[in-house]
């Protein structure tokens, strides 16, 4: 368990590594929660091809929390992978009857999630964004799109290159072992299916990404499984890689402390959280 942030009197944040092992990402966050809040991350250390699933690999980084803190309480969290590796983790503390007080999620999905829109509406979205927003939206669109294309590409190279590595019977370089644990972490989360948790759940997700979600009337970001749960979106203006940082962190931030600092308000049912902060019952 690495400190980002080891000062403070409240209760501590255990933050679970992204997809490519990384924990760097949660420092804007310590900084943006403040001196008083403890923020520890969890870093990947094993073999990536350890796991067989989702559900062993949290059951292990409990293994390690409980040794770290045998008490609790346990709020936990992560950015994208790592916040379904908390949402699991919190499942399987409360079927032993552990206290978990929060579990954020920061855009974070699962594999029932990664379906494509149709062209049809993918352009309806891009011409309505586009209308609101002007060239400056178009332009993010396009360089965002490059660099998607671009890191795929060099994935595919990355990964060909450690099957052949392995082959020899050789140590990959860094780059290449990064590449062959982030295959591996997103196999696992394509095959996760989480099961029904009950406790109290904050989904931080990029406001962009829920408008294409609404077009194939999926409100809940894949976790319809958490539907009428104390389960919460808040939607913040920012792109999947962004919302890590600021101003959009500060906002996710702003989130988790109203939430952390006001236990005795239920969060009721699922509500979306947008701009003006104006709720929406989904349900």
């Amino acid at each position: 368990m690495t400190p980002i942030q080891s000062q403070g009197s409240l209760s501590p944040i255990y933050l679970i590594h992204d997809l490519a092992g990384h924990i760097d990402c949660y420092r804007d966050l310590a900084s943006a929660l403040g001196p008083d809040q403890p923020v520890y991350a969890l870093r990947f250390l094993s073999d990536p091809q350890a796991f067989q699933s989702l559900e062993k690999l949290a059951n292990s980084y409990l293994t390690d929390l409980r040794a770290f803190d045998p008490t609790g309480p346990y709020i936990l969290g992560g950015f994208s992978f790592g916040g379904a590796v908390a949402f699991e983790m919190a499942r399987q503390l409360e079927e032993i009857g552990k206290e978990v007080p929060l579990v954020v999620m920061i855009d974070a999905w699962i594999g029932v999630a990664d379906r494509k829109l149709r062209s049809r509406d993918q352009l309806s979205i891009l011409w309505e964004k586009t209308k609101e927003q002007g060239i400056p939206f178009l332009a993010s669109k396009v360089r965002n799109k490059f660099v998607s294309s671009a890191q795929k590409t060099l994935h595919l190279f990355l990964n060909l290159a450690g099957r052949i590595w392995r082959g020899l019977h050789l140590e990959p370089p860094s780059r290449v072992r990064l590449a062959l644990l982030e295959k591996a972490n997103l196999r696992l989360l394509r095959a996760y299916e989480p099961r029904v948790y009950r406790g109290p759940v904050l989904l931080a997700a990029c406001s962009r990404k829920l408008d294409f979600l609404r077009k194939r009337d999926d409100h809940f970001f894949g976790w319809e499984v958490l539907a009428g749960q104390q389960f919460e979106i808040c939607a913040v203006d920012a792109e999947h890689m962004s919302i890590m940082e600021e101003p959009a962190i500060r906002e996710v931030a702003q989130r988790i402390q109203e939430k952390l600092t006001a236990p005795e308000v239920s969060l009721g049912p699922i509500a979306l959280q947008g701009e003006g902060r104006e709720s929406t019952n989904l349900n």
